[in-house]
């Protein structure tokens, strides 16, 4: 006997979907279905013609195979800052001389040195600038204690009464933001960074309105000197002689100016605020990106900033955790921001230590480099994807996908993949967390996970990483 069939069940609409381009970081650009190139979320992979590659690395400091000697236990401790000056030798020959500062005392090294050497000093200097003066390269530093230079490893005194909050070199004078005066810059004599007394022809001051804030940092630029405060920017029109000088506003921020990052960046200045990365030409200001705000909102404590290879870089200490498909806290989550102003992408670095950011521009190399709490000595910024030797923990996370579909039901059945390296492909669905490991023998990996909604990541802690973009086979039931 037969019936006549008066229900049929639809056979489930089926996709096949790429996870993503892996264009980069954006988080303007997310998008609840796949593929999803832009994330908000992706931490020391870079992006390579759409795959997920080695990241920058931070490792001890080589100069051409040359070594710097290693800090002291005493020294690793201490709150300190890094400089650079040339060095001139008993035999007339150039070197390069890192400078260490910090409350109590200087140590310094020329490269090839095996060791550092120390000198006394009340106070502590965190800020500092080169100047060539009489055949002589001299470090001039600032702090709470005054001015102090560094000639040839040795300390001298400058007569300035008054703590300093940053220095700058423009048109032969030292120009100082004096702590604790408002809306004031004071100057040396011209071609005398020994003199600051006041005169008509010698050094003095300039007093400007205060609407835009305390003074936080100058710079000079395309033969003016610009004044940054806490809501804008005033330039300074500054010769040789003081009867020229004059003030005007130029720009007026709606947040606040991170201070720290004002960075010449070679035709730019450029500069975080609350609401964006911006670049300015001297005469206007244009929001460069937004693509980090996310990052800067939520914590931008003991900042640093410096400029090489067409790159302006932050470093900073963000306290959130950090979430890489298991839950991780390394160093307070130190993020490095890489923004690369010729083709305008960003790559993060996270979970690593690299402050006190200082370019090392020489005749035979040019680095990066600053200090780590997990290295010896000095480190760097390099291409080999490693953190002080070690592969990096590597995360991509994608925003919350419902296949422009939020209310219908959905199965991933499978994956299908190309990879030279083992990676973990992870799923976030329903409130649970599934995880694969995708390996080079195999291109393929049966799936079901049922929800509405997921997240998809990728770790790696490879040593190299090329990582493609895989596909999904995802069933419509509803």
């Amino acid at each position: 006997m037969f019936y006549d069939k008066e229900y049929t069940i639809p056979k489930p609409k089926r996709k096949k979907v790429t996870l993503s381009g892996f264009k980069g970081y954006d988080e303007t650009k997310l998008s609840s279905d796949l593929p999803c190139d832009y994330v908000d979320s992706v931490y020391n992979f870079k992006f390579k013609n759409g795959r997920l590659v080695n990241p920058y690395g931070i490792n001890d400091l080589d100069l051409n195979g040359i070594k710097t000697p290693v800090l002291s236990e005493e020294l690793k401790t201490k709150d300190k800052r890094l400089f650079s000056t040339d060095f001139k030798r008993e035999d007339g020959s150039l070197n390069t001389a890192l400078v260490i500062t910090y409350d109590g005392g200087i140590d310094y090294a020329c490269i090839g040195d095996g060791e550092w050497t120390h000198l006394d000093c009340t106070g502590f200097f965190t800020d500092g600038v080169n100047y060539l003066y009489e055949d002589d390269d001299l470090l001039i530093l600032s702090g709470e204690q005054g001015i102090k230079v560094f000639r040839n490893g040795e300390l001298l005194d400058v007569e300035y009464s008054g703590s300093i909050g940053g220095l700058c070199v423009h048109y032969e004078r030292i120009y100082a933001i004096a702590k604790g005066v408002r809306n004031s810059l004071w100057f040396s004599d011209n071609f005398d960074p020994f003199n600051w007394n006041v005169s008509i022809d010698e050094g003095g001051y300039i007093n400007f309105d205060g609407t835009l804030g305390e003074v936080r940092a100058i710079k000079s630029f395309i033969n003016y000197l610009y004044v940054f405060c806490d809501y804008g920017i005033y330039r300074l029109t500054a010769f040789a002689d003081q009867n020229q000088f004059s003030m005007k506003k130029v720009y007026t921020s709606c947040g606040r100016i991170f201070a720290p990052t004002v960075t010449d960046c070679g035709e730019y200045i450029a500069f975080a605020s609350e609401d964006g990365i911006y670049l300015f030409d001297g005469y206007d200001v244009t929001r460069y990106s937004v693509k980090a705000n996310d990052l800067l909102a939520s914590g931008f404590e003991d900042v640093y900033a410096c400029y090489a290879h067409h790159k302006y870089i932050l470093s900073f200490t963000n306290p959130c955790e950090g979430n890489y498909g298991m839950l991780t806290r390394q160093r307070d989550n130190n993020i490095l921001l890489i923004f690369d102003l010729a083709d305008k992408s960003v790559n993060i670095m996270r979970g690593i230590s690299f402050s006190r950011l200082l370019p090392l521009n020489m005749s035979d190399y040019n680095r990066i480099i600053g200090l780590s709490e997990d290295s010896e000595g000095i480190v760097q910024l390099d291409d080999s994807g490693l953190y002080v030797g070690k592969p990096l923990i590597k995360y991509w996370q994608s925003p919350e996908i419902d296949f422009d579909s939020p209310s219908s039901m959905k199965v991933l059945r499978n994956i299908e993949y190309n990879t030279p390296y083992r990676y973990v492909f992870g799923i976030i669905a329903n409130d649970e967390r599934q995880e694969f490991v995708l390996t080079p023998d195999e291109n393929r990996k049966a799936l079901y996970v049922k929800a509405q909604k997921f997240v998809f990541y990728i770790r790696s802690d490879n040593i190299n990483e090329n990582i493609k973009p895989p596909r999904l086979t995802v069933d419509y039931l509803s």
